[in-house]
């Protein structure tokens, strides 16, 4: 279908076409526009084609400005960038170390005096490696190409944390809003706990019935 972009909104990454057959209105995102040489703007003439959302409402898609040549899929493969997951460095195995030689510790002077107020200092410094381990780490590139409309973008606090929590498919803010209005009912999965998090909250977990049962032994004997 063919008609002309009579409203955009920039910094939100979504507008409106008026088709030329003169039929209702379609909204469409920034995220179905064909890689072209600018963004839309108001006045542009359009082909397009039409579906509907997961509210039934009208949208374009695959919408492409007349007279304005697209990036070839080499050109925009150059442009992004590999997004690199989290690696962990030597802090990180030091934690790690600390860690194990912690709950060792606390294991060995919780059996040697029986009491379990002994065995607390030492495991408190596994506590501050675990806190340690899931410290916020930050990606060696400032920006990144947004995985649906390859949009270079700056990261902020949402994609950052995305990104620790293993995420490498990241979306700019326009294309998130439009992801979120799209799967309504999809499971937020950004609370998840790191790999290296979770090593150590379940060890911790792993041993304290452990603990708490030998010490209610003793108490009852």
């Amino acid at each position: 279908m063919r008609g002309k972009i009579d409203q955009w909104k920039d910094e939100k990454g979504f507008g409106f076409i008026t088709p030329d057959d003169g039929s209702e209105r379609v909204f469409f995102h920034i995220s179905t526009f064909k890689s072209q040489a600018r963004r839309p703007q108001v006045g542009d003439n359009v082909n397009y084609e039409v579906s509907r959302d997961s509210q039934n409402r009208l949208k374009a898609r695959a919408v492409g400005i007349e007279g304005i040549a697209t990036y070839s899929n080499f050109q925009n493969k150059r442009k992004a960038k590999n997004i690199e997951p989290p690696k962990k460095n030597v802090f990180d195995y030091l934690f790690i170390f600390v860690l194990l030689v912690s709950l060792i510790a606390f294991g060995f002077v919780f059996f040697k005096s029986q009491r379990i107020e002994d065995a607390v200092p030492s495991g408190i410094p596994a506590l501050v490696a675990i806190v340690l381990l899931n410290r916020q780490k930050k990606p060696k590139d400032k920006i990144f190409s947004c995985f649906r409309c390859n949009k270079v973008a700056t990261h902020d606090a949402r994609t950052i944390k995305a990104w620790n929590n293993g995420f490498l498919k990241l979306y700019c803010s326009s294309c998130h809003k439009q992801w979120l209005l799209d799967n309504p009912a999809q499971v937020d999965r950004s609370n998840l706990s790191r790999s290296g998090g979770c090593f150590g909250v379940l060890m911790i977990l792993a041993l304290i019935p452990v603990f708490a049962g030998v010490g209610l032994y003793q108490w009852l004997s």
